[in-house]
């Protein structure tokens, strides 16, 4: 949860003036419509059209090639061939978006040439080796969605959250001894219906949540729940990508065309922790409010432009905040929880090394 709301709103009004170019950050979003990229030397520069009323000129801003990492824009936003290309140079993915909750595709330098993807095509034939990645998907995932309950009800001394935590758990420990792919989804579908019925209690009333809802998402929370999957899968999909595995096969999700099912594998663990976690922050907060930062369309609820600057914003310091794994010992980010499972699954498929799933403290 947000430590500081007052730091967060200052923050939130900072970037606005700088529409989504986080100057200090991994990630460079370009959400703005008219926006311009272009490559001048070192850096990328940034052409802004004018936003405001009373704002009579464009803003220019450069940001440092070596400060980035990846790149989020939408279809509205025009870039230079020589900057794509130099990000191709430099590895760094482009994520391109469209309107609502729609990733168009993923723009990315060539993979590195490994054993690793034959390897991979051969496994998700092993229905054994295919099951065990599965459950330990799962198994955190539910642990992970028990643990999110638990902070929420000590934050907020709430007992009733007490049956939910403990059936998770149980359906944790049965999902572990799940004998097929089918008994594990049983397992995964009884413990989302639980674990969103208990989650929901937890937004104030201006923002309510009563089920989940996907395409199209109905209210606010569910714009931005399906938002921070989206995004989120796209992300783990170039970490899948420069580890050298093939994103489309997956082991527990099913293989279809133009579905990047090894991603939705491997992010199931980080939806309660990353994505749940953070839209209850912004809407209990006042970050994000359904009044202002939202429109309807296409039969649908989803964030307008400022709502997803906000989000962006709130996103990446989550995503970057530094801590330490209980797990592990070590100091680590969400993101690099990211690299780290994609890294450990090639492992586990090059070298027979156990395969080591995100678990939230």
């Amino acid at each position: 949860m947000l430590n500081n709301p007052h730091e967060d709103q200052f923050e939130y009004s900072v970037f606005r003036h700088l529409f989504s170019i986080f100057l200090n950050m991994p990630a460079l979003f370009m959400l703005t419509p008219g926006t311009s990229a272009s490559l001048t030397s070192e850096r990328v520069e940034i052409v802004v059209p004018a936003q405001e009323p009373d704002q009579e000129e464009a803003k220019t801003h450069h940001v440092a090639l070596r400060d980035i990492e990846h790149v989020v824009l939408t279809t509205s936003v025009q870039l230079s061939m020589p900057l794509l290309a130099e990000f191709m140079r430099r590895s760094i993915p482009v994520i391109l978006t469209a309107g609502g909750e729609r990733v168009l595709g993923l723009c990315l330098a060539p993979g590195p040439h490994s054993r690793a993807r034959l390897v991979q095509y051969q496994k998700t034939l092993d229905s054994y080796f295919s099951l065990a990645v599965a459950t330990l998907c799962v198994h955190a995932k539910i642990l992970n969605q028990r643990r999110v309950l638990q902070r929420l009800a000590a934050n907020r001394k709430d007992a009733d959250a007490d049956k939910t935590i403990q059936h998770l758990d149980e359906l944790a420990r049965h999902a572990m001894q799940a004998e097929s792919i089918e008994t594990l989804r049983g397992y995964e579908g009884t413990a989302a219906g639980r674990y969103f019925e208990e989650y929901g209690r937890f937004f104030p009333k201006e923002a309510p949540f009563e089920r989940r809802s996907r395409r199209p998402p109905h209210n606010a929370v569910n714009a931005v729940l399906s938002y921070a999957y989206t995004i989120m899968a796209a992300e783990m999909e170039c970490h899948l990508h420069i580890a050298g595995l093939d994103p489309a096969l997956g082991f527990y999700h099913e293989t279809q065309d133009r579905r990047p099912s090894l991603a939705l594998d491997l992010i199931e663990p980080f939806r309660a922790p990353l994505a749940d976690a953070l839209a209850l922050d912004l809407f209990s907060h006042k970050i994000l409010k359904p009044a202002e930062h939202f429109e309807t369309r296409d039969g649908g609820v989803y964030m307008n432009p400022e709502g997803k600057k906000r989000f962006f914003v709130a996103w990446e310091r989550r995503l970057t905040r530094d801590y330490q794994s209980a797990r592990t010992g070590v100091r680590t980010t969400l993101r690099g929880e990211f690299q780290r499972v994609a890294v450990s699954l090639k492992q586990a498929l090059m070298d027979e090394k156990a395969f080591e799933v995100f678990y939230m403290n």
